[in-house]
């Protein structure tokens, strides 16, 4: 599978529907019987494929649009990624809130996943044949990155169709029952993060976190604008490593890991690994 090949990309936006769970009432908000979850996708329009696929948990008040310089770049180096838009989490149609619905948020991804994967299998006009369903990573900011760990890593969480986590900007240690699998997962963090102390952060992935992992700290480096201002001076750091390491995990090229070492490398006052 190609990698450094750089595509045009293409935006949907469609909507999923779960009947088969409901969304709890909030304030006045009376609840549904049903799970709405917008779900925007990027994708390479230039023909060819299947590509693996990224699926994205956005972060808390948030929702995908907050990342779509981060998600198109992605998409442009050879990947379909799909965000849903989280109900509660995200503010919609009711808080946000990390406590009604919380538990809801795996089930949710797990339900995308597989739409977005039936529209390849489906023959969709745009992205029939287009997704490749064995090399499918998970990847998410803030909660969102505490949602991808749970989909890569938890038992009762998983998701066997994930070959891959990507965790930005999160302690991973919040969400406990972590089991280690053999799934990479790559964690980014930020030393200045307001809601995840730099230091406890690290030291569980010191600590706890198993190989094969990939620790990226980013120096002088808040919460969210790495992740998603492109004027962030962290920002293509963070978009270059993680397509670094999904072209190694997804499309069998381990050597882009030590082409995203030299990089780093070369850009040691933004980030190191480690």
């Amino acid at each position: 599978m190609a990698v450094g090949v750089t595509h045009p990309v293409a935006v949907r936006q469609l909507t999923f529907v779960d009947t088969s769970r409901p969304t709890s009432a909030l304030g006045s908000y009376p609840g549904s019987p049903s799970r709405l979850l917008p779900t925007t996708i990027w994708y390479p329009s230039d023909g060819g494929g299947p590509f693996p696929l990224v699926v994205f948990a956005h972060g808390y008040s948030v929702t995908p649009a907050n990342y779509s310089a981060l998600l198109s770049r992605i998409a442009t180096a050879g990947y379909v990624v799909a965000a849903p838009t989280y109900p509660m989490l995200s503010g919609q149609p009711a808080g946000p809130t990390e406590t009604v619905d919380w538990d809801q948020l795996w089930p949710d991804t797990w339900f995308v996943t597989g739409k977005v994967l039936d529209l390849s299998t489906g023959g969709d006009p745009a992205l029939g044949g287009r997704i490749d369903p064995t090399r499918i990573a998970v990847a998410g900011h803030s909660d969102g990155a505490d949602i991808a760990l749970g989909v890569g890593c938890q038992p009762f969480r998983l998701d066997p169709r994930v070959r891959a986590v990507v965790a930005y900007a999160a302690d991973l240690g919040y969400l406990g029952a972590y089991q280690a699998n053999g799934r990479p997962i790559l964690h980014v963090l930020s030393d200045h993060d307001d809601y995840n102390p730099y230091d406890q952060a690290i030291g569980w992935d010191r600590g706890v976190l198993q190989e094969p992992k990939h620790v990226l700290s980013l120096w002088n480096a808040a919460h969210g604008p790495p992740y998603s201002n492109p004027a962030d001076p962290h920002f293509d750091v963070v978009v270059r490593v993680t397509v670094d390491f999904l072209d190694a995990t997804l499309k069998a090229h381990p050597e882009t890991m030590y082409y995203a070492a030299l990089d780093v490398a070369n850009h040691a006052a933004l980030a190191a690994f480690g």
